[in-house]
């Protein structure tokens, strides 16, 4: 059940973001065409997008004024005081001296999983004293759904995401001892671990409030144990079928919402923390509606549409009203966490049919607001961002669920996305193609099916091959699997879901590396991170660089999971970087003269091959733009029904 756990605390707060957005798109890593105004911030409501909102970002990721508001015991009694477990009120803080870690895309043409980097997350008294401390495992957000319903001028970003995780090599601090929760908490973990999720929404990407590069979290921490995934809980889901929108913007609110029922203490448990619609950037909740969760007695299998979907009473039994409070308070208080007592029959009947949440409208009818999947059927990749290297090798783990339960000896279908077009120049894209992704197919062996053991988990491995340059000015190449239960046609509610791999090229370390063989890659980190410019070193400089040799050996030679690693992005090959570490050891500075390099590949795949693309490639700009609250609803919905 991971943070799901009758035994968890909630804490809530801000959290500062200050990403490079130079980055963010995919022509500025073409040397040849970029401009010093790509590193000055876009101005706002301006058309001209120069770096987008925050140029100079040093990809920091800090927990700020973030307390723990409540906890749960295992017998259910809630203690949202001091007075009855110190623990409340207790600091959620990084380790001191450094920031707590890094957020960072995958790549410019996935940026839809970012992911958290580096962090170490410390639970701490009024007094600094240590309660507990853990390493975050890296993990990326995940379900990227609306939350505000008005004020999105304010902060410019609607939606919200879910970062799920693991805290590793967890220590407790003496203080720990005295307190009741923790000690419940310590008795229940397994593996030195304990399971964190994050639900963040209202970040800020405009110079408003004070809050700019900044939003909200809600955060749940709870026993892991040995048979849960490490990067999302292992539960039961809705989702959200009625568009508050338009078809061209749509506009899904409890678009993903996790929830588990515990057959030993009869009860549901949902996280509507990830999905409750909220009225501005800091949570303040302004809908009136009567909100309801029942279970449906027949089979269920409507889509996302504008229409509205009704079901008579005597097609449902009604489990509960979700009695949720308007204003700030019921959110940051309790995380959006809610459990209702089920009877026997209702348990009875939610082993095998599908959870619903339900709209009673003016007229006494029950809209179907969001449902469980078709048969309950969940299947989901844990790792399923990944780095890789010519030659190397890489195994994804699935875990399979039927109504919240594993199912073994299932068959799994992997299969790679088709090649997407490349954007060619035009009058709004004037600085420099746009290559496409998914190509060459052979870049990645991979097994296209796997079958399930006893517990519902298998494995896809993967095997990358070495390929040279096949988006000319952009490392790598991004790769994209889908996968789903063999035989089955994806749900309507929720499609299919997707493994992201990025390849790096292969790069043969030369015997003597001059500044020639280092030169494309330090002037693209020039210009994609000015902060290192303005504040350390001019990374185009050869004898700025040799003149730092030191402060950046030291960088280039960290481990990924530290947060000093460079680049901070995570995106440079072995080879190229064991060449910066060559070239440092003994700088050869520039001649003039021809250096021999690979040719790049076609960045741009056959005719043949790009009307199948086309999905993927919608599908991707789609997230971009809805990362950077691009092209997407920004009208404020005061009522999301209409009746």
């Amino acid at each position: 059940m991971s943070y799901f756990d009758r035994t968890h605390l909630v804490f809530s707060g801000d959290f500062l973001s200050d990403v490079s957005t130079v980055n963010n798109d995919p022509a500025h890593y073409n040397n040849a065409t970029f401009k010093p105004e790509y590193q000055i911030p876009r101005e706002q409501g301006s058309p001209i997008m120069n770096g987008w909102w925050n140029p100079v970002g040093g990809a920091n990721f800090i927990f700020q004024n973030c307390n723990v508001q409540m906890v749960s015991m295992n017998d259910g009694n809630i203690k949202d005081d001091p007075t009855g477990d110190f623990v409340v009120g207790a600091f959620i803080t990084g380790p001191s001296g450094r920031n707590t870690g890094k957020m960072v895309d995958l790549d410019p043409q996935e940026q839809g999983t970012s992911e958290l980097w580096a962090i170490k997350f410390r639970l701490v008294t009024c007094a600094n004293e240590l309660l507990f401390e853990g390493d975050l495992k890296p993990t990326p957000f995940r379900d990227l759904q609306y939350r505000q319903q008005d004020g999105i001028t304010s902060n410019g970003q609607p939606l919200g995401g879910v970062w799920t995780s693991v805290l590793t090599n967890v220590k407790w601090g003496e203080r720990a001892n005295i307190s009741p929760f923790l000690q419940e908490l310590k008795a229940k973990t397994k593996g030195n671990k304990l399971s964190i999720n994050l639900n963040a929404y209202g970040y800020y990407y405009n110079h408003n409030d004070g809050r700019f590069a900044m939003g909200r979290v809600l955060g749940t921490i709870g026993p892991w144990y040995e048979s849960d995934p490490d990067l999302f809980p292992a539960c039961r889901r809705l989702y959200g079928i009625y568009n508050a929108g338009t078809d061209e913007k749509p506009k899904v609110y409890f678009g993903s919402t996790n929830f588990v029922v515990d057959q030993d203490w009869k009860s549901l448990r949902i996280d509507f923390g990830m999905s409750f619609p909220i009225s501005n950037a800091v949570g303040t909740v302004s809908m009136t509606e009567n909100l309801y969760l029942a279970v449906s007695k027949s089979s269920l299998s409507d889509g996302v549409a504008t229409s509205e979907v009704f079901l008579l009473e005597h097609t449902f039994e009604m489990i509960g009203q979700v009695k949720y409070q308007t204003g700030d308070h019921w959110l940051n208080k309790t995380g959006g966490i809610m459990s209702f007592d089920v009877g026997p029959e209702h348990m009875s009947l939610l082993a095998n049919h599908q959870l619903v949440l339900l709209h009673l409208n003016d007229d006494g009818d029950y809209q179907l607001v969001a449902r469980e999947s078709v048969d309950g059927y969940y299947l989901r990749a844990d790792n399923f961002v990944l780095r890789m290297d010519a030659d190397s090798t890489a195994a994804v783990t699935l875990y399979a669920y039927q109504y919240g339960k594993p199912l073994s000896n299932t068959n799994i279908t992997v299969a790679m996305e088709a090649p997407t077009p490349c954007t060619p120049v035009s009058d709004k894209n004037p600085i420099s193609y746009i290559p496409g992704i998914n190509f060459p197919q052979d870049g990645i062996k991979f097994s296209p099916g796997a079958t399930g053991d006893l517990n519902g988990k298998t494995s896809i491995g993967l095997l990358a091959q070495r390929i040279f340059k096949p988006r000319d000015y952009i490392d790598g190449q991004i790769y994209l699997f889908d996968y789903q239960f063999e035989g089955q046609e994806p749900d309507p509610a929720f499609g299919v879901e997707s493994i992201y791999v990025h390849l790096r090229d292969y790069f043969p370390v030369p015997a003597q590396p001059k500044w020639e063989d280092i030169e494309e890659t330090m002037i693209q980190f020039a210009n994609l991170y000015p902060i290192m410019s303005k504040y350390i070193v001019d990374l185009a400089d050869p004898h700025a660089v040799a003149a730092r040799a030191t402060i950046l050996r030291f960088a280039f030679s960290q481990d990924i999971n530290d947060p000093l690693y460079m680049p901070v992005t995570r995106d440079l090959s072995e080879g190229k970087r064991l060449t910066i570490l060559k070239w440092l050891d003994n700088p050869i500075m520039p001649t003039g003269a021809p250096t021999t390099k690979q040719p790049p590949q076609k960045g741009c795949p056959p005719e043949s091959l790009r009307a199948e693309s086309v999905p993927t490639y919608n599908r991707l700009q789609k997230l971009v733009a809805a990362k950077q609250a691009q092209n997407i609803n920004l009208d404020s919905t005061p009522k999301i029904f209409k009746k």
